[in-house]
């Protein structure tokens, strides 16, 4: 019987040779013996008890860009598609199975990338307690000076074959240093929208700097001006760049607002967060989950699965399955 260390280095190599297949053309055949230690150091362990879910859900939905977990809904799901489709809001639930679609009015999709449901405002402000927040946020040429919120008052799930319709409440914001692609968003307990910047970025030095976290606060949506100016308040420990599509596609936060899932299309990084803030605590290093054995090269979109330290990843594509997974979480500081 093979050793445990020869079987573990065994689905490292078959892993990373998946990783570098999935790079295509190119990009795999510039990988060096370099690259691939890098990638090999870097790509965490492999996710436990996948379980596939088959997607019932509406001809509609085509791109599956994103994935937001109600919390007042246990079960359901939100999704969006990409940019270029109708301003449409679709509920699953954990089965796969449709649960109505909703068209926002008063809502464009110019790059829809990022969807997160959180309270609508700050605490104790009267008014309904979540909302559905959608990000207008994709910017592949990081070439639109303002991008746009939309939030909605998170809706009933319905039977499957339900349309419906939504108001949405825009916020027009900008970066204050200047433009930037995004597709991951979340929602912290106190209302504050954060965005992590995608795609690789150069520091003076030609350096590849840390993905950037910015703040949009909750009493943006209460301003009279626009556009607001997301603040820079952060950076993570993920340098996008830094191995082959490593860019940051969907994060979410956990009910509890203890962990934050950040998604690129071959991993998760899972985050220890301040539970009230949202920020991520940076002394503690992330659980790193290896998403590239699931063979999805156009993974977008991560949520949370119930109560439990697991995971839903969807790709996109129509009828792209979701699946469900276990991945490895932070250590908390005792």
């Amino acid at each position: 019987m093979a050793s445990r260390s020869r079987v573990g280095s065994a689905r490292r190599t078959a892993a990373l040779a998946r990783l570098l297949v999935l790079l295509g053309g190119s990009a795999g055949a510039c990988a060096t013996p370099s690259d691939a230690r890098v990638i090999a150091d870097t790509l965490g362990a492999e996710p436990a008890n996948v379980r596939r879910v088959r997607v019932q859900a509406r001809k509609e939905l085509v791109e599956n860009s994103g994935l937001a977990r109600s919390v007042a809904q246990p079960g359901i799901i939100f999704t969006i598609n990409d940019s270029g489709n109708e301003p449409l809001l679709f509920a699953l639930d954990t089965t796969g199975a449709d649960r109505g679609v909703w068209r926002i009015r008063g809502a464009r999709n110019t790059d829809w990338e990022s969807v997160s449901v959180g309270p609508c405002g700050a605490p104790g402000r009267a008014g309904p307690n979540e909302c559905v927040y959608i990000g207008d946020t994709g910017d592949n040429d990081a070439a639109r000076r303002d991008r746009t919120i939309y939030r909605v008052v998170e809706p009933k799930a319905e039977a499957a074959g339900f349309d419906g319709s939504l108001e949405a409440q825009p916020l027009v914001y900008r970066y204050a240093d200047g433009a930037h692609d995004v597709e991951a968003m979340y929602v912290a307990p106190n209302g504050s929208v954060f965005l992590i910047t995608k795609r690789q970025l150069r520091g003076s030095n030609r350096e590849r700097r840390p993905a950037l976290v910015f703040e949009v606060p909750a009493s943006a949506w209460r301003s009279a001006s626009t556009p607001v100016v997301a603040a820079l308040v952060d950076s993570l420990s993920i340098v996008p760049g830094s191995a082959p599509r490593r860019m940051i596609t969907d994060a979410a936060l956990s009910h509890d607002g203890r962990r934050l899932a950040v998604r690129t299309y071959t991993q998760i990084f899972v985050f220890a967060t301040d539970s009230a803030t949202g920020r991520v605590v940076r002394d503690v290093a992330p659980g790193v989950c290896n998403l590239a054995p699931l063979g999805r090269s156009q993974g977008e979109g991560v949520t949370w699965y119930g109560d439990r330290d697991r995971l839903i990843v969807s790709s996109e594509g129509r009828n792209s399955p979701m699946i469900a997974v276990d991945c490895p979480m932070p250590s908390r500081p005792r």
